[in-house]
């Protein structure tokens, strides 16, 4: 979901304006003296502990106006602000973070993306088009490029940067920089039109090439712009392994309507429908080892070998399935879905 400052998106129409929302987090001053907010270092600079913990009430609060938003069944939040305000009253000390907004529904502006009538070549097209040219030629890293071109990235709206945010989601850093430029590269989903975020995104979740990043980031995105659709889930779970875990994650959220057709397709899942389809993914074989031959083992897809009657593998620890121990499973899954047709039913 889009979230800006301006009161307007460029590229989208305004279809309707919602009554402004807002949403509050409240820390206590002691809290954050806790962790060393009130020192500074021989430089004068501020406590990065400090930063760190305000950063994430912003984006817990940021977070909690878009679900706000979604209630709505808006597409952004425009005039976005944030407020630091200092309580205080019988010896205590607290701060409040308040953002507001106001949500809004949005209809795609189509524009002319190569020639007009009469021939005429639209000068903005093809300017951001070199550029866009320019940046996927040099690119060799998220660390390498400005915050100026990762804005740009992903407000473009351009396909052609699609390999690239890719990419970039198999890179890694741990400072906030590079958390936050990476941040601001994945919004390009957000001012995708809705199919076409879906088409891109899902499609990734069926390639051959899927990776373990990937897989996260994409799960994340599909879910803060709440990109639910059933018809692509229905892929996933006829695809890899990794496909099917992104499936599972995308059938524990809430759809904002449930369409005739959504919950037909629920129904196929309910009972054990869904657990059925996780069958095992081990190789049952012959051990060849020196003191061991003739015995049955089970090869996980790790290629670790393991006793027969053990219930995970020795070596990265996921049972029979796949799943590793803290993922979630197709029966967590299966209750939601069986608890969320009960509902519909009883409406």
């Amino acid at each position: 979901m889009i979230v800006t400052s301006t009161h307007t998106i460029e590229g989208r129409e305004v279809l309707r304006y919602f009554d402004p929302i807002s949403a509050t987090a409240v820390i206590g001053a002691n809290a954050l003296s806790e962790i060393g907010a009130s020192f500074v270092d021989l430089f004068g600079g501020r406590s990065r502990n400090y930063e760190n913990k305000l950063q994430e009430l912003y984006k817990s609060v940021v977070e909690s106006l878009k679900q706000n938003a979604r209630s709505y069944r808006a597409d952004a939040v425009i005039g976005f602000s944030v407020n630091i305000d200092e309580l205080s009253g019988k010896g205590t000390q607290m701060f409040m973070i308040t953002a507001i907004g106001t949500p809004v529904l949005l209809n795609e502006i189509k524009h002319i993306q190569a020639e007009a009538v009469g021939g005429d070549i639209d000068g903005s097209v093809i300017k951001n088009k070199v550029k866009a040219s320019l940046i996927i030629e040099r690119y060799t890293g998220i660390y390498a490029m400005t915050n100026a071109t990762a804005e740009f990235i992903a407000t473009s709206r351009l396909t052609e940067f699609v390999p690239l945010l890719f990419k970039a989601m198999n890179e890694t850093g741990e400072d906030q920089e590079f958390k936050d430029r990476q941040a601001t590269l994945f919004r390009y989903f957000d001012f995708l039109d809705k199919d076409q975020a879906i088409a891109i995104l899902y499609g990734q979740l069926l390639s051959d090439d899927l990776t373990g990043a990937q897989f996260k980031i994409i799960s994340k995105a599909i879910s803060s712009s709440n990109l639910i659709d059933y018809d692509q889930v229905e892929k996933l779970l006829a695809g890899s392994l990794l496909a099917k875990k992104a499936a599972l994650k995308v059938l524990t959220l809430d759809k904002d309507w449930y369409s005739a057709q959504d919950i037909a397709y629920l129904h196929t899942l309910q009972g054990e429908g869904l657990v059925q389809l996780f069958q095992e993914v081990i190789t049952v074989k012959e051990s060849k080892g020196m003191f061991s031959s003739g015995k049955e083992v089970w090869e996980c897809l790790c290629g670790y070998s393991n006793k027969l009657d053990s219930t995970a593998c020795s070596s990265c620890t996921k049972d029979k399935r796949g799943f590793g121990a803290e993922e979630l499973k197709p029966e967590a899954v299966q209750k939601l879905i069986n608890r969320r047709l009960a509902v519909i039913e009883g409406i």
